[in-house]
């Protein structure tokens, strides 16, 4: 195991125990801009939080280095929170093939922000806001996608890598005919937003296209 996931694990272990304490106990690495890749026409990554900066460059780990990534899921093994799936998880990334690296966009990040301020206040969860937008029309109103779309939503989560984790685990249940995220060759783009869920406590939002024009 790498220092980057033994670091990642102990994330995962404390994000995991937070329910139990009184005190909520969360451990944060600061994560460089340069660890960002930007979309073009996007200048800086000073849009996004730590958290979103983390689920950016955990995606593109899996993505880039998926067999590198399972070697990190085989150290989950045991953790009663992350068996469901993870068998299948494991052998489902260790025969992906590696994929470019997502760049990251303002625009659709902005997208995502909207749903969370949207939905996060009242609790609510889905993919539509309270004026009915769909994904489409949401990413359509700060930028131009180009190809295919998607949106993935995660609820509970502190920390991006547990976020991630949990992405690959459900994209592994769903085997080849499922849907894909952090392994469609067509999306090559993504945008992220993290913020406070009334029910859940957190929201993310991770939105996902082939292509956007800021």
């Amino acid at each position: 195991m790498t220092v980057q996931y033994f670091k990642v694990f102990l994330i995962l272990i404390v994000a995991a125990g937070i329910w139990a304490c009184s005190v909520p106990l969360v451990v944060t690495v600061d994560i460089p801009d340069s660890r960002i890749p930007l979309n073009t026409g996007v200048r800086d990554a000073s849009f996004l939080t730590n958290m979103e900066k983390e689920v950016i460059v955990e995606l593109n780990a899996i993505r880039t280095n998926p067999r590198q990534y399972a070697e990190f899921l085989k150290s989950l093994r045991g953790s009663p929170q992350w068996s469901e799936g993870l068998e299948e998880t494991i052998l489902f990334v260790e025969k992906k093939e590696p994929l470019p690296a997502f760049r990251t966009s303002k625009g659709l990040s902005l997208a995502a922000r909207n749903l969370v301020n949207d939905r996060g206040p009242e609790g609510l969860t889905g993919h539509r806001d309270k004026d009915g937008k769909s994904t489409l029309e949401r990413m359509n109103c700060c930028g131009q996608p180009g190809g295919k779309f998607g949106e993935y939503l995660g609820y509970g989560y502190l920390e991006g890598a547990a976020l991630v984790a949990k992405m690959a685990i459900d994209e592994g249940a769903a085997g080849k005919e499922g849907e894909k995220y952090i392994f469609e060759r067509d999306f090559l783009v993504v945008g992220v937003a993290c913020g406070p869920h009334k029910s859940y406590r957190t929201m993310c939002v991770v939105d996902f296209a082939g292509s956007y024009r800021e």
